[in-house]
């Protein structure tokens, strides 16, 4: 079963490995990527057909397990350096993390490779999946000993910080990969135990424990490292999406107040086409039209914030969307008399307070707002308090 499962990973992996190329010009992205190739490079490794034409090309009969585990290392180290870098971007301490664990990586390589030289030269007996004979202290020894030193240090710390993280992030694209990595190293540092009581006992129990438990792991870096690659291009999508919701109110403002957007309004299918950077959009398209309602509210009168009053009291709308209908139709009242000229009110109302206390509540704030900008309802109280507005004025 777990050969299966393995399996059933390997081609994903490639995959996204291959399509997500682009993420080596990433520093955060990196790591996900180089713990992807490695999973992959590791679990082709102990495909059947791998094994026969490595053993038969190299002519050393355990070459596969060194590289299995040296390409295990690699998934350590990398998602350390992942787990490190997202703590030290969203933590609100500081920890000494430079390129210590990358010497660290380096030396355990270093000296698995040496070893496992001796061993093979020496011709030192050894058990089934590279164990050596309990008992003996070999060369064989300090490969085990290296190897499983680093490797519950590297995943002990690579857990307690993706359980950290799991609590400071909010956003469930983000939280869901690093789930399954906090999942995946649990179960690795429950694999790397069992590895533990292999090395110093005959039995072939903790072995077979360990594989269904590595199966957990591999399932676990394997999914989470995809999503966590893919999370980029799915948060980019996402922002353009909303950036083109908010378009409609976005450039009824800049129209009316050119000098509170960067760059001129274009039509709405050369905005949504445009080739930036989505996030950075959105984020500049808030503060645009934060701007622009702090403005236009002094083109709101008491007298037509009551006349929206009482049109909508005759409407059926629900009571979740008052507020968001109430703002989009004085703001679209307060275009209309800027349009026509109409002086600044005397006593500004303080129309502009409603919103968010973050980017994230004042984005949801807003999306409320443009959801129901063009709708018959807004359209119709617009109409009517545009209508009285000559006749009061008269007056």
């Amino acid at each position: 079963m777990p050969e299966l499962i393995k399996l059933s990973l390997l081609y994903p992996c490639w995959a996204v490995v291959v399509v997500r190329v682009s993420a080596l010009r990433s520093r955060e992205q990196r790591p996900v990527w180089f713990a992807l190739l490695m999973l992959a490079l590791g679990m082709t490794m102990l495909q059947e057909p791998t094994e026969r034409a490595a053993r038969h090309l190299i002519g050393l009969p355990h070459i596969v397990d060194l590289v299995s585990s040296l390409m295990a290392v690699g998934v350590a180290t990398t998602l350390l350096t992942f787990a490190a870098r997202s703590y030290l971007a969203g933590g609100s301490f500081r920890i000494p993390f430079r390129r210590s664990h990358l010497i660290s990586c380096g030396m355990t390589i270093g000296i698995m490779i040496v070893t496992f030289s001796i061993v093979t030269i020496q011709r030192i007996p050894m058990r089934d999946r590279f164990l050596p004979i309990p008992g003996t202290f070999t060369a064989h020894s300090i490969y085990w000993a290296t190897y499983l030193t680093y490797m519950l240090i590297a995943t002990g710390i690579t857990t307690a910080l993706l359980i950290i993280i799991m609590r400071m992030v909010h956003s469930r694209l983000v939280r869901i990969p690093v789930t399954l990595l906090a999942i995946a190293s649990i179960a690795f540092m429950i694999f790397l135990g069992s590895r533990v009581v292999a090395v110093f006992t005959y039995s072939t129990n903790p072995i077979e424990y360990g594989t269904y438990i590595s199966s957990v792991h591999t399932v676990g870096v394997a999914l989470g490292c995809s999503i966590a690659a893919f999370t980029p291009i799915i948060q980019g999508f996402a922002s353009w999406r909303k950036v083109n919701i908010l378009y409609p109110m976005w450039k009824g403002l800049c129209t009316a107040l050119p000098h509170i957007a960067l760059y001129p309004p274009r039509s709405r299918l050369v905005d949504a086409l445009l080739p930036h950077d989505s996030q950075l959009r959105l984020h500049r398209r808030l503060v645009e039209i934060r701007d622009g309602l702090l403005i236009m509210h002094g083109w709101a009168s008491r007298v037509d914030i009551d006349h929206i009053l009482a049109v909508i009291a005759e409407e059926e709308v629900p009571r979740d969307q008052t507020e968001a209908v109430v703002t989009a139709c004085w703001l679209k009242v307060a275009l209309a008399a800027h349009r026509a000229g109409l002086p600044h009110a005397d006593h500004a109302l303080d129309l502009a307070r409603r919103g968010g206390s973050d980017r994230d509540s004042e984005l949801d704030w807003l999306r409320e707002v443009a959801n129901v900008w063009s709708t018959p309802l807004v359209e119709r109280c617009v109409s009517a308090v545009n209508a009285r507005r000559p006749q009061e004025e008269k007056a």
